[in-house]
């Protein structure tokens, strides 16, 4: 399996996400937060444990880890969806969301207190899917009393859902 690193953030997801993703809200420039880079690299490090099983294993804890433990001052939704995504590409997957409602049924089941949003400036299902699910679990409302395991088996779940492996 192939692991974001600190370099990998320094040389392409940070620029990314501040080039990309930083139109309506800007991001922060997150290799100058040390403390954050710092608690990033530590999730990078413990995602590498046999605890997490599989790329989805280990994907959903990275992803997770960095929307609840909230490294950064802001950004830290828009980090953990574009890691996800690289990490999901780098090792052979392709994200596949067939349409917004199928998407929008599998969010509905793993997150039953889910608060749909209509947002125009997304183009595909998979837009959708990343940023509600960002959002579900950034919001202690949406996700209910599910405990940090149980966040991770859902997101594994869902990615189990959207990622085909394009071997």
């Amino acid at each position: 399996m192939k692991y974001p690193s600190l370099t990998i953030c320094e040389q392409l997801i940070f620029p990314y996400i501040r080039d990309r993703m930083a139109t309506e809200e800007p991001a922060p420039d997150y290799k100058y937060e040390t403390n954050g880079t710092k608690r990033l690299d530590a999730v990078f490090q413990l995602m590498k444990r046999s605890d997490y099983k599989g790329v989805f294993g280990k994907a959903a804890y990275m992803f997770c880890s960095v929307i609840d433990s909230h490294h950064f001052s802001n950004g830290n939704k828009r980090l953990a969806v574009t890691l996800l995504v690289y990490v999901l590409l780098v090792n052979g997957y392709q994200i596949h969301a067939p349409n917004m409602e199928v998407m929008r049924q599998e969010l509905n089941n793993a997150f039953p207190k889910l608060k749909w949003q209509n947002i125009q400036s997304f183009n595909r299902p998979h837009e959708y899917f990343f940023y509600h699910l960002a959002l579900i679990i950034a919001d202690r409302a949406q996700k209910g009393k599910m405990t940090f395991t149980q966040e991770q088996v859902a997101v594994k779940n869902l990615l189990e859902v959207v990622a085909v492996n394009e071997s």
